[in-house]
C-alpha cells in the first residue's frame, strides 16, 4: 500500500500580509519609543538649564545679602538700575529699592528684585525663560 503524503497548507509559516503587519506593529512601537526618548531629553535639558539659573540666581542672592547695606551693588539710585550682569548664556539684572518696614520714616531695608533670564538651548524659537527672586535685605547697625 502506498502511502499519500498530505500536506496541509496552514503549517508553511506565516503569509507575507501576516508579515507586513507583525512588522507594522514593530515599526509604530519603535517610532513611540523614539519619540519618547527626544521628548525625555529635552524635558532633560530644559531642568537643567532651569537648575542652572536657580543655583546662578542663589549665589547672587547670598553676594548680595552678604554685601554692606552701602555696597555699590545695592544702590536704590534709578540711573543704575536694574543691575546688569552676565554668566555664560544667562543674563542677571536685580532692581533695590528702598523700604521703610517699621514705619518710622527711615529707610531700614532693601527690597531686591533678582531676575535670571537665558534663551533655551535647544529650542531658538521659544521665549525667553526666567527665574525670579524677591528678597529683603535689612539694614543691621
Amino acid at each position: 500500500m502506498i502511502k499519500q503524503h498530505q500536506s496541509n497548507l496552514n503549517d508553511n509559516g506565516f503569509t507575507l500580509i501576516e508579515m507586513l503587519i507583525a512588522i507594522s506593529i514593530f515599526a509604530i512601537g519603535f517610532l513611540a519609543v523614539a519619540s519618547l526618548q527626544v521628548s525625555a531629553g529635552k524635558n532633560n535639558r530644559t531642568a537643567s538649564e532651569t537648575t542652572a539659573a536657580i543655583n546662578i540666581a542663589s549665589d547672587r542672592m547670598e553676594r548680595l545679602m552678604n554685601a554692606s547695606f552701602t555696597d555699590a551693588l545695592l544702590n536704590p539710585d534709578p540711573t543704575v538700575n536694574p543691575h546688569p550682569d552676565n554668566q555664560g548664556k544667562y543674563s542677571i539684572q536685580w532692581v533695590v529699592t528702598n523700604t521703610d518696614l517699621n514705619a518710622d520714616g527711615e529707610d531700614d531695608a532693601k527690597i531686591i528684585n533678582l531676575t535670571v533670564s537665558w534663551k533655551p538651548y535647544l529650542n531658538s524659537g521659544a521665549a525667553q525663560r526666567n527665574v525670579n527672586i524677591d528678597f529683603i535685605k535689612p539694614k543691621i547697625e
